[in-house]
């Protein structure tokens, strides 16, 4: 999330990771995220939206699994053309303006089609619970 400097404890100061740092420094990316925004939901469903919400998120760049999720993926055969696609940090919140729904915030790091690679990309996505289930959409 570009722009937040993460709150921090007195007398201990976490910087950002410099861009490019790889994947030891996803858990400072992790702990940023989870500092910018407190917790809203419950541990049980925060913890199912961050599972969704990685599964989501790696078929939106890669093209891979998109079928499971039909009505958010109209044509599961198309790719983005991505490569080397990690999640470095995310997060499951209420959506602030729909209560019944939640996002999740995540920062990931990838190749891009003509082969840049960046780390510190972020995106959001949107969920909403349908029969008991977290349903994704656009």
């Amino acid at each position: 999330m570009p722009g937040f400097a993460p709150p921090s404890a007195p007398g201990r100061e976490e910087v950002l990771p410099e861009p490019g740092a790889g994947p030891r420094a996803d858990p400072l990316v992790q702990r940023a995220l989870e500092r910018a925004v407190p917790a809203d939901l419950a541990p049980a469903d925060e913890r199912q939206l961050a599972v969704l919400g990685r599964a989501v998120w790696l078929a939106e760049v890669t093209g891979a699994d998109r079928a499971k999720w039909p009505g958010y993926f109209p044509a599961a055969g198309m790719t983005s053309g991505y490569s080397r696609v990690r999640i470095q940090g995310l997060i499951a919140r209420r959506d602030a303006e729909h209560q019944a729904d939640a996002v999740v915030h995540l920062v990931w790091a990838g190749a891009d089609p003509s082969g840049a690679f960046l780390d510190g990309r972020t995106a959001t996505l949107r969920f909403t619970r349908q029969a008991g289930t977290w349903i994704p959409l656009r």
